[in-house]
């Protein structure tokens, strides 16, 4: 089972780089219209393990995350854990920026939004995240 689990991540962070290989980056008010009351939807790997998180930006500048992460520990069970957090954001410039208050903490910071085909996207600062971007409905 852990060579199956560990080869689907594999397999994942692979077509998610394929995926947004031919991106552009997103800027200013075109990031700004493709954020607001916007779902993104992504993938990364922390110190925590393999973390999926979905991150709401609401209107007001709010932001509302739920996310999971999974750590593969030699000769163990699998690590799991699950957490919601909030937090504000902003854009700045052409990066969007995000401080989360609770355990997103050290996934916040600002990050270039590079739009793929389709939805997908990739952030890019102090993680690079592969994912989706759609209207929140």
């Amino acid at each position: 089972m852990r060579r199956i689990t560990t080869a689907f991540l594999f397999a994942a962070l692979a077509a998610g780089t394929a995926a947004t290989a031919a991106a552009m980056p997103l800027m200013g008010t075109q990031l700004t219209q493709r954020i607001v009351n916007a779902e993104f939807r992504g993938y990364t790997n922390t110190s925590r393990g393999f973390e999926n998180h979905i991150w709401h930006f609401l209107p007001d500048g709010r932001v509302r995350a739920v996310a999971d992460s999974q750590k593969i520990l030699v000769r163990r069970e699998n690590y799991r854990q699950e957490w919601q957090d909030v937090g504000a954001w902003r854009i700045e410039g052409d990066r969007v920026c995000v401080a989360f208050q609770g355990p997103n903490q050290p996934v916040s910071g600002c990050y270039a939004v590079e739009a793929g085909s389709r939805h997908q996207v990739r952030l890019i600062g102090p993680y690079v995240w592969q994912g989706t971007l759609e209207s929140y409905e």
